[in-house]
């Protein structure tokens, strides 16, 4: 049953599906040529897990000979499909300033027959295009419940799912965020209410394996992998913690950060959590890494652990390391309890004691959890998810 008034102006799909074929180019051999442009903060450089979800949805759709371009900020990028805001609103703040710009680049946008819109403030494109696909990439209100700015940020995102002809949630907790009645991981990769999907993040099942360590990080092993970038909502400094408080922790592993520096305050949390629980010589930073270089990371962990404190969606690292054979543990934040990893409170203690656990049960946790994603979260399913939504309408 839905909570919210589900007057969304989705198009009647037959009578869309010919008017968006007519207003579209047409290929060389007559074919229908749909034009989509992705609207968003950031694309090129790939840097978070939200730039790669660009760049896969690009790929899928230019596969079926869609033709897509895509939104960011500047600077522009060596990519003729990727446009970029005007410099007026990529100052301080972009990522909420940026939107504003959307209702003023209406002629741009109309060229395109579909937008899909990252993030819910993203979706202010909706008030100038008839077709407009919004998408979440986790709940970015939890880090302060209650406080005024959260409730901002809700109130928009409820707005935009709304507002929205269609809308797409990485996770179960957006939905019952905006409204909807619905458990955690339930029916992945359908329609859950009219114009509204679950498409939980995938991972390519045949590309991250179980396969040979990469050099580098073979000789740092055994260790404990942390693939976040540091910020606070990404709770480092909280691996770190668990980490020292971890039962019988064996005197040779170590914890092992693999992300790029992104926010001061979160650097120098984790700093200090080293500093504080005396691991100097147990914890390593190893700076951010291509995602190609990943592979070998995943395949040299005895576990990888998620520890983010809010603004979580289906973690795309937590399914790349599971796909790639090494069990996952994480917090139990956001879309997190999507996923099939094993799952702690957010809290020094309790993400010990479940890292413990993992760590000698990590056979058994290795192949359940290997085997979920292979049969559930698999690229495939979310490819043809995605071709459904867009070019079906």
């Amino acid at each position: 049953m839905l909570l919210f008034d589900a007057r969304t102006r989705p198009a009647p799909r037959g009578l869309a599906c010919f008017s968006l074929c007519q207003s579209s180019r047409f290929g060389a051999e007559g074919t229908c040529k749909v034009r989509v442009l992705q609207v968003t903060y950031s694309y090129k450089p790939l840097v978070g897990g939200a730039d790669i979800y660009v760049d896969d949805l690009r790929r899928v759709l230019a596969a079926d000979g869609v033709e897509v371009a895509v939104l960011q900020k500047p600077p522009a990028p060596d990519d003729p499909a990727v446009l970029t805001y005007p410099r007026l609103f990529s100052c301080v703040n972009a990522f909420w300033l940026q939107p504003f710009a959307l209702p003023f680049l209406r002629r741009e946008l109309r060229r395109h027959d579909v937008l899909v819109c990252h993030y819910p403030n993203y979706c202010l494109a909706a008030l100038v295009h008839p077709r407009v696909i919004g998408l979440s990439h986790g709940v970015f209100w939890d880090d302060r419940p209650g406080a005024l700015r959260s409730r901002v940020k809700r109130a928009w995102a409820r707005w935009a799912f709304r507002r929205c002809a269609r809308y797409v949630a990485n996770d179960t907790f957006f939905l019952r965020e905006v409204g909807l009645r619905i458990e955690p991981g339930a029916t992945p990769f359908s329609e859950v209410a009219p114009g509204r999907w679950y498409v939980p993040n995938a991972v390519d099942t045949r590309r991250f394996t179980p396969g040979a360590p990469g050099l580098e990080a073979s000789r740092l092993r055994p260790f404990l992998l942390v693939p976040r970038n540091l910020y606070w909502n990404r709770g480092v400094h909280l691996a770190i913690e668990a980490f020292a408080l971890m039962p019988d922790r064996p005197r040779d592993l170590t914890l092992v950060v693999v992300g790029a520096e992104g926010q001061p305050k979160a650097v120098e949390a984790a700093r200090r959590a080293v500093e504080a629980h005396g691991l100097s010589n147990a914890v390593v930073f190893a700076g951010g890494r291509a995602r190609d270089e990943l592979v070998g990371w995943y395949r040299a962990a005895e576990l990888t652990i998620i520890p983010s404190l809010s603004g979580e969606g289906t973690s795309l690292a937590a399914l790349e390391s599971m796909a790639c054979g090494t069990p996952v543990v994480s917090t139990d934040v956001g879309g997190l309890p999507d996923l099939p990893c094993v799952h702690a409170p957010p809290q020094a203690p309790a993400l010990a004691k479940a890292m413990a656990a993992t760590l000698e049960d990590r056979e058994a946790e290795r192949d359940r959890q290997r085997a979920a994603v292979c049969e559930v979260y698999n690229l495939e399913r979310w490819a043809e998810t995605w071709r459904h939504i867009v070019e079906d309408w």
